[in-house]
This record gives C-alpha cells, sequence and structure tokens, in this order.
C-alpha cells in the first residue's frame, strides 16, 4: 500500500488531520509529500528555529555559548529545572539544551526575549521557512486566544532539517553545535515509537489538539529527513497517528 494511503486511512482512523513530508537526504528524492504546504500551530517546533537563530547571534560575535542569561519571573511556566530558576544567571548553552532536549518552556521564553520575535522571525523567513512564525512566548494562552499562534508547515520543517543535514546556507558552527543537542531528544513517543534506539536528531512538539515531530532519521541503509505533523480534538488522538505511522516510516529506512 502506498504511503499516500496508508496516512490517509490512519487519518481517518485516528480523526486526524496530517501534514507530512520525507525525503532521501542523499539523493533527495520525495518519499512522501501529503498536505505538506498545510499550515499548523507549531508548538515546541518551533523551538529549532529559535536555536539556529541563537547560535546566529554566537557566530556573528553578539553572544557566547558561556553568555549567562538572567532568569526573569515572567519566563517561568512551571516547568523550571533546578538550573533554570527565577534569580538564576544560566549559560546560553545550558538554555539551548533544556530548550530542546527537554523542551523546557522557561528555557525557550528566555531566549525568546534574548534574541526577540522579530529576531527569530526574520531568520526563519532569511533560510526560507515562509510559513514559520513566532508570535507568542510558551504557554501565552492569552496570546493564543486572541490569534497570535505560533506557525509552521511541514514543507518548512522538511526544509530546515535539509538545511541542518547538507549545510547549505547554515554555516557548520550552527550545524555542528545543533545536531548533538538535536541527537539527545528525550521525547521518543511519536515517529519514534516503533523504534525508540533509532539515531535520530529531532523534535517533538504537542498541545491539547497536536502533536508533531520532525528531524533527520539516520539509518543503516538511508537518512531520511522528515516532517510529520498532526491535528485532532484531543493530542491523544495525534499521538495514536504518529505511533501507528511509526513502523511504516521505519520501515523506510
Amino acid at each position: 500500500m502506498q504511503l499516500h494511503e496508508i496516512i490517509r486511512q490512519l487519518e481517518k482512523q485516528h480523526g486526524c488531520t496530517a501534514g507530512c513530508a520525507i525525503q532521501d537526504a542523499r539523493t533527495g528524492e520525495t518519499l512522501i509529500s501529503f498536505q505538506e504546504d498545510m499550515v499548523f500551530k507549531s508548538a515546541s517546533l518551533i523551538k529549532t528555529p529559535i536555536m539556529l537563530c541563537a547560535l546566529e547571534e554566537v557566530e556573528n560575535g553578539v553572544l557566547t555559548l558561556d553568555t549567562k542569561i538572567p532568569v526573569l519571573p515572567c519566563h517561568c511556566v512551571g516547568d523550571e529545572a533546578p538550573v533554570i530558576q527565577h534569580g538564576r544567571e544560566v549559560p546560553l548553552s545550558v538554555l539551548l539544551e533544556y530548550m530542546i532536549t527537554d523542551s523546557n518552556n522557561s528555557a525557550t521564553n528566555v531566549l525568546i526575549d534574548t534574541l526577540g520575535m522579530e529576531k527569530v522571525n526574520a531568520f526563519s523567513h532569511r533560510i526560507g521557512l515562509h510559513d514559520t512564525v513566532l508570535r507568542r512566548h510558551m504557554l501565552d494562552y492569552a496570546a493564543a486566544r486572541a490569534g497570535r499562534e505560533n506557525r509552521t508547515s511541514a514543507k518548512d520543517m522538511l526544509l530546515l532539517y535539509t538545511l541542518l543535514h547538507t549545510g547549505s546556507v547554515l554555516t557548520p558552527f550552527m550545524r555542528e553545535t545543533a545536531l548533538p543537542i538535536l541527537l539527545r531528544q528525550h521525547d521518543k513517543e511519536l515517529l519514534m515509537f516503533a523504534n525508540p534506539a533509532q539515531k535520530a536528531a529531532h523534535k517533538t512538539g504537542g498541545l491539547s489538539d497536536i502533536a508533531h515531530d520532525a528531524g533527520i532519521l539516520y539509518g543503516e541503509n538511508r537518512t531520511l529527513v522528515f516532517a510529520v505533523l498532526a491535528t485532532a480534538p484531543s493530542d491523544a488522538q495525534c499521538i495514536a497517528f504518529h505511533q501507528a505511522l511509526s513502523p511504516h516510516i521505519m520501515g523506510l529506512l
């Protein structure tokens, strides 16, 4: 059965709407292009562009990985780590690690205010992510209700991780710093469900009505760049969709 048909069946089975894009990283062959232009709430997928924007600031000499950044009360949204607390000054490298590997929202808010939303959005647009926009802090539900939602698409996430893999546009420093952090991603509940030990540099994201996974899969026979975004009335439906799709994607490796 074709992957398109599998995805359509899983959409129907789990009551989801999905956007999926998968390419062979070496040949550029498109293995799946399914509603890749559809724009979704980004959830934590937006954290990878934030990380890369921060690394560009390091490349440009504005920051260093050792720069200590203060954590303020406005940054804290209930998921503070021992090293990320109001009153602490936290190195940029630590904030990046927690933002990606633990998807820590408080660390993300520190970085959003350090960089500024306009700078993050300008960076995303400059590298070709035209559907990706940062409009609010993490867990700012009032902003979300007012329509200021962070957005992205499977097409944009596929491009982002292709740039991370190929080195085109992004500098060696940015790639060599970002990829090891993405490889340490802790969340294996979605596309990694069928094989949590699979080597992958990726970022997941979720809200009450979405679940996303995007990144690079390093298989023995081929490397894939992927983006799978899903929305439904409940995130449980989206998670079930990812988990059902997982063995089909792993089978491509």
